[in-house]
This record gives C-alpha cells, sequence and structure tokens, in this order.
C-alpha cells in the first residue's frame, strides 16, 4: 500500500517501498543486529583436483591406478556395437554412433597423449645418458618435440597411405580460416 503522509507506523516500518509495485528496500539507517550468523565455525567443501592438501597430481601414477577404465571402455564400446547392429530404431541408432565415435575420439586422444609422453621420457633419457657419459645434456624444447611429433605423424600417414588425404584437408581448413580473417 502507498500513503502520503507520515505516521509512526510507517516511521517504523522499517521495510518500506517508495511506489507501489516496486520492490521493498531496507533502509540503511537502520541499525544492523548485534546477533549474527556464526559462519567462523562452518565447514567448506573443498575440491581435491584444485587444493594442495591432496597433494601433486602425477600422471604417471594416475595411469597406473586407472589404466582398467582403457579396458572397462572398450568392453563398452564392442556391447554398444552389438547393440547397434541389433537396433532397429533411429533414434536410438544415432545415439549409439554418437556414443561409439566418442569413445572412439577419447581412445585415439589416449594413445596420442601416451605417444607423446614417450617421446619426452624417451628425450629425457638420451639427454640422461649423454650427461652420463660427460658430455653436455641437451633437454629438447617444446617446438623440437612438435617436429618430431609431426615427422612420427607423417611417417605412420605414409605406412597407411593417408597422406594426401591429410594435406588436402588440412589445406582445406586453412582455406577456410583465411576466408574469415579476409
Amino acid at each position: 500500500y502507498h500513503q502520503t503522509g507520515s505516521t509512526k507506523v510507517q516511521r517504523k516500518q522499517w521495510y518500506q517501498r517508495r511506489v507501489r509495485g516496486h520492490p521493498r528496500e531496507v533502509s540503511s539507517k537502520r541499525k544492523v543486529s548485534v546477533i549474527r550468523k556464526n559462519t567462523v565455525g562452518a565447514r567448506k567443501s573443498r575440491d581435491p583436483r584444485f587444493d594442495d592438501l591432496s597433494g601433486q597430481f602425477d600422471e604417471t601414477c594416475f595411469q597406473a591406478s586407472y589404466g582398467f577404465l582403457g579396458d572397462m571402455r572398450s568392453s563398452e564400446k564392442a556391447e554398444l556395437q552389438a547393440e547397434l547392429k541389433k537396433c532397429k530404431d533411429p533414434r536410438k541408432r544415432d545415439q549409439l554412433v554418437k556414443l561409439i565415435n566418442k569413445i572412439n575420439t577419447s581412445e585415439k586422444a589416449q594413445q596420442i597423449k601416451a605417444e607423446r609422453h614417450q617421446m619426452k621420457v624417451e628425450s629425457r633419457k638420451e639427454a640422461l645418458a649423454s650427461a652420463k657419459q660427460g658430455k653436455n645434456p641437451y633437454f629438447k624444447k617444446k617446438s623440437e618435440l612438435r617436429r618430431t611429433e609431426l615427422k612420427m605423424k607423417f611417417e605412420k600417414l605414409k605406412k597407411e597411405g593417408g597422406v594426401d588425404k591429410y594435406l588436402a584437408k588440412r589445406r582445406k581448413r586453412n582455406l577456410q580460416k583465411d576466408k574469415k580473417t579476409l
């Protein structure tokens, strides 16, 4: 409700509306109550991924502990493929195809990650071996590691015979990028 005159009731009312229909505003002139909620002893939940109390993340230890997940994923993929052969509903079929593709891409990503890690380990071993022989150890830079990775990728594509296809896709991608920038 909205009244024009000031009464004792209206002065005491600290939860007022200036205009009818507008939200109520708390007066800034009212004192804060002495009794407050105790938030000091409140327990806060913490995320172990970002908390230092949980320790540092070790990729090799993680792979050793949870390596079985890859086997589970591959068995799940086999089950999905068997279900896909039996399935006749087009919607469910699309869902199954998407799931299988998702598993395939994650497997590829894991494989690429493992190859990169292996390459880093080998380059580190070479550097340490040269240090044991009395030479200056040379640790490869990221750019050099990328270059060797590209070489390995092209060698793999040569064996499979997909170099032309890969280069064509890359050219097409670069053309699209150029079109966007222009």
